[in-house]
């Protein structure tokens, strides 16, 4: 059997996507004959690596919409707007700070470019979930003290926002460190790109994080496949300040970025923030009200039990942690079964620990059905 037989295969199971990517095969989002449009840099059609025209005007449309000094397409992923950031940032033998929770794309560009890491520690959110809590503003001072007084004061600091369990660190407290040091803020925020459309619109019934190009982080990567309606591969570099050069992040990402960027991927970045800028505030209004009766569902039955967590009931989200990510608590890979016997694919299984992944994009009659099994 093929690999394209093999998908067939599976999308005939009917499996309820709750994993990556944003779009959760939703039939609202349509690309006829992908074929059609798959190009190479003919007249008219602009380049990525030199954008001057159609290319351009979609990256302007970003800048506004994102209200940021300029904002570069990716099509290898947040893994190449990672790099593109820290080559921006940082010069060869440059001491920076990682997060130790960081994406594996951050090590690399430390080895690719010949950096001198420091990493920062996250301490555990509780002994039951082992789930890495946000970087505390005191631990950066702490350590940034530390590295100046020895002479090496970092050129850029990298720090995942919000993690894969939406946990978010507060970006603005640290950005206030890093910057009297004059360091560049980096924040990886490859599992927040919905935050903004959260942040756009009002009457929300949960608590929704800002997201960090909001407060003041100078690099901010966003995967829109991850929660938008875009096609895997796809994200947004955004660069917030000028303390980096508009023609410095456009050499790096030449670096960076295939020579034969897929047009098809481009297209899918163009209707994804088609979609954000026409139906994305009044979507995002009903995905909330729809997540909010998941967790009063869980909630109702959390108290049904006598002073224990209920395996499979989501925790609830605590100020600061990003809603979207339900964390069902138990024996993963049990919980995992059960999850795959009612046709629901996970996103993520730990040992103790399920993440499923909820977007705006998702149907109703997902978000309907999930608060139902929080009930059985």
């Amino acid at each position: 059997m093929t690999l394209y037989q093999s998908l067939q295969q599976y999308i005939m199971r009917g499996m309820t996507p709750l994993h990556m990517p944003g779009h959760k095969r939703n039939p609202a989002f349509r690309m006829e004959n992908p074929y059609a449009i798959d190009i190479t840099e003919v007249e008219g059609m602009d380049d990525l690596h030199h954008p001057t025209g159609v290319i351009r005007d979609l990256m302007e449309r970003f800048r506004q919409y994102y209200e940021t000094r300029g904002t570069y397409l990716l099509v290898n992923g947040s893994t190449s707007g990672n790099m593109i950031a820290i080559a921006s940032s940082c010069q060869r033998g440059d001491v920076i700070v990682t997060d130790a929770n960081c994406h594996r794309s951050v090590p690399h560009a430390v080895e690719l470019l010949g950096l001198k890491s420091v990493r920062i520690v996250r301490p555990d959110i509780d002994e039951e979930t082992r789930i890495p809590g946000p970087i505390r503003p005191e631990d950066v001072e702490d350590l940034f003290k530390h590295l100046a007084s020895a002479g090496r004061t970092p050129a850029a600091m990298v720090i995942t926002s919000p993690t894969y369990e939406g946990v978010i660190s507060d970006v603005e407290a640290i950005a206030d460190i890093v910057h009297h040091y004059g360091t560049i803020l980096i924040v990886d925020e490859a599992h927040g790109a919905h935050l903004t459309l959260a942040a756009h619109t009002a009457g929300l019934t949960l608590t929704w994080p800002k997201p960090a190009t909001m407060l003041g982080a100078d690099f901010v990567v966003e995967s829109l496949h991850k929660t938008l309606p875009a096609l895997t591969q796809t994200a947004v570099l955004h660069r917030m300040t000028d303390r980096v050069s508009e023609e410095t992040v456009m050499n790096r990402h030449d670096m960076f970025i295939t020579s034969s960027p897929s047009y098809v991927l481009m297209a899918s970045i163009d209707q994804c923030l088609t979609w954000q800028e026409r139906q994305g505030i009044p979507a995002f209004r009903e995905y909330d009200k729809g997540l909010r009766k998941i967790y009063e569902a869980a909630e109702k039955t959390r108290h049904r039990a006598d002073g224990t967590h209920t395996p499979g009931i989501p925790m609830l989200p605590p100020e600061g942690r990003d809603p979207s990510k339900l964390i069902l608590l138990g024996d993963g890979p049990t919980l995992a079964g059960q999850l795959l016997g009612q046709r629901i694919e996970p996103e993520r299984v730990e040992e103790g620990h399920v993440i499923l992944m909820t977007a705006p994009t998702d149907m109703p009659e997902t978000l309907k059905r999930l608060a139902s099994l929080m009930m059985t």
